[in-house]
Order: C-alpha cells, then structure tokens, then sequence
C-alpha cells in the first residue's frame, strides 16, 4: 500500500465532508464527479516537472531537544500546595474575588477560580496584584478594563476587585532521571538514550513538515504555471468548492459560538464581499482539482480501488469502529480526490530541484 500523508486523512475523519452540492447559476451543466471530467478540456498545464525551490532547514539543535524535554518534564508535573510564603509569578492560587464598577457589583464579576499567576487569563494588572499575598489575605484591585473589551458596559471602564487568597499552589517538577524516562512507556531506559529518542522524533517532525511545505509550494508553482479560461471552468465543480469555503467557515465559527453574520460584522466584512471570496476560491480551487487530475492522467497516476479499501479497513481498526462508518465519513469519491492529490505532490517533489536551504 502507498504510503499517504495519515496525518491529513485523520484529520479527515474528525469533519464531516457533506458539502452542498449546487447546480451552476445560469448553467446546463449538473453536479457531477471529478472522476467524470477530462481535465484536459478546461487546463492546459505549463512546466511541472523540474520545479525549482528553496529546502528547510530541518537540523535539530541541543537546545530544542532540551526545550522538549522540558516541556514533558512540565506535563508530568503536579501542584502542590505551598505555605509560609507569598504567592509568585508561576504559582496556582486559589481566590474568591468581586467585582465593582461605581461601588456596584457587576454581572459576572465574581466568582472562585484557581488561578495561574502569569497565565495572562484575567485583565491587565490583576494577576500582578495578586504577587505577593498570602493566604487568607484580602485585597481591592484598582484596575481598568481593555478598550476593547468584549463587554461593552465594562471597555475601558475603572473598576475595583476585592480579592481574598485561599490557597497558593507551585508546580512540582520530576526529575529528568533514568527511571523517569523508564515511566514514559516508550522503551527508551537511560537519559542519553531519551535525548537520543526527542533528537529523532523532533528531526521526524521538521522533515514532515518541511516536505509538506515543499510539496504545497511546488503545487502552487504547477497551478500557477497552467493556463485556463475560468469562465469555462465546470460552474458545479466552482459552486460546490464556493459552498465547502462557506461550509467550513460557518463550522468554523461556530466552534466559537458564533454565526457567520456575527463573524462579518467583527471582521469589519460583509455578506457581498464574503461571498465573493468564496467565489473566488470555488475559481482558484476548481483550477487546482483540474491540474492535479491533468498531471496524474499525464504521468500515469491513480489510486486503486483496492488501495481505498485498504485504507478504509486500516482506519476502521485504528479507530475501533467499522469501515462503512469511515465511508459515511469520507465517501469514496472524496477520500480517493485527497490520495491522488497526495501522489500527484510527491512525483512534483521527487522531480523538483531543491536547493539547500541557506
């Protein structure tokens, strides 16, 4: 089986792939499928062979392996409560706090939180003002709201928070030690033997992404160089891409508890110009699916119905479920669009001229 991006397909499964299939305003022309499309009649492709580009760097210095290390040694860590000092930048304190605008309590201004000093969760100054109490203390605050601040009634407002500290907490760290890496459950036994094992997980990573960077570059390079009339383009092709651009951005903005209307409006845009821009990538990403199926059909490229089938089961295993319900996921059609892309990038990238990254 082809070795594919697995992290992209994963990725895949989490969002649902049902896009609105729309009919072309004005067109005969019905929604079909890019397996039903001769790409030939709409681009003429330019150079994409022996693309020039610029590699990363992806050498891993001393100095990252310890920052990783350091950053597992954090996520091991454990609160631990502390007494006899005051709290710190970097410790976790326990406080009930108030809120007042005018001698007047203000709604949602108050309430008990474990708060990390530092963290940057509360307003400007506040977190600051906490440094240096101690446990059982109280004190007011005399602070300022942001300008900007999503509450309207309170941006740029003088208010006061009277703050008592009931518990002040600092953070425990392990020791990086040969039993503590034995734990991790990775098989690596010895510390020189886990600094050896960050080096090339971290050299994993720069070299994935660095190729994935590439092979993004060198596509642009191949869509850039072909020629088209967009006006020809298939209209339900660009309509059914414009309708994914809206789909995504309305999913996406409804994670935030948002609706698009009130996504514009904070953007300073509007529905005529959002409509546009999906327009506009509905045009450039229909271009882009017709010049992968142009070169894939030029050097000779597919994906195998027994090669969907092998990723549907080796999915269904690794997520404990069975492969028709990866296929309402991912439909056929979809999922073999996104492993062709996947071939037609690597052969631009394994006949690119890549220079040495300076």
């Amino acid at each position: 089986m082809k070795k594919y991006r697995k992290s992209m397909i994963s990725l895949c499964l989490a969002i649902s792939f049902a896009i609105i299939q729309l009919s072309g305003c004005g067109s005969a022309e019905t929604p079909g499928s890019l397996d039903s499309i001769d790409p030939t009649k709409y681009v003429t492709l330019g150079e994409y062979r022996g693309l020039k580009t610029e590699g990363e760097d992806t050498s891993v210095s001393d100095g990252d392996v310890e920052r990783s290390i350091q950053s597992v040694l954090a996520e091991k860590g454990n609160l631990e409560e502390v007494k006899g000092r005051p709290a710190k930048m970097g410790d976790t304190v326990n406080i009930d706090y108030e809120g007042f605008k005018d001698g007047v309590a203000f709604d949602k201004g108050t309430g008990n939180n474990d708060l990390k000093l530092g963290s940057g969760t509360f307003i400007a100054g506040f977190e600051e003002g906490v440094v240096g109490m101690e446990v059982g203390e109280e004190k007011d605050l005399s602070l300022t709201f942001p300008e900007h601040y999503h509450n309207e009634e309170l941006a740029g407002e003088d208010v006061v928070f009277h703050v008592k500290v009931n518990r002040i907490s600092e953070d425990k760290i392990p020791e990086l030690t040969d039993d503590f890496v034995k734990s991790l459950g990775n098989g690596v036994q010895t510390v020189d033997e886990y600094r050896e094992y960050i080096r090339e997980q971290l050299t994993e990573q720069k070299e994935s992404s660095a190729k994935a960077n590439l092979e993004a570059e060198l596509m642009k390079q191949a869509v850039d160089n072909a020629s088209c009339d967009i006006d020809k383009l298939p209209q339900w092709l660009v309509s059914q891409n414009s309708a994914e651009f809206r789909q995504s951005t309305e999913s996406f903005v409804n994670q935030y508890g948002m609706t698009l209307d009130d996504y514009l409006a904070q953007t300073g845009s509007d529905e005529e110009t959002f409509n546009r821009e999906a327009e506009e990538y509905g045009l450039e990403k229909a271009k882009s699916d017709l010049v992968v199926l142009s070169i894939a059909k030029a050097e000779g490229l597919e994906v195998t119905d027994k090669e969907l089938e092998e990723y549907y089961s080796e999915y269904a295993s690794n997520y404990n479920t069975t492969a028709e319900q990866i296929k309402k996921a991912i439909p056929e059609d979809e999922l073999k669009t996104y492993l062709l892309q996947q071939e037609v990038m690597d052969f631009l990238y394994e006949n690119a001229e890549i220079s040495a990254s300076r």
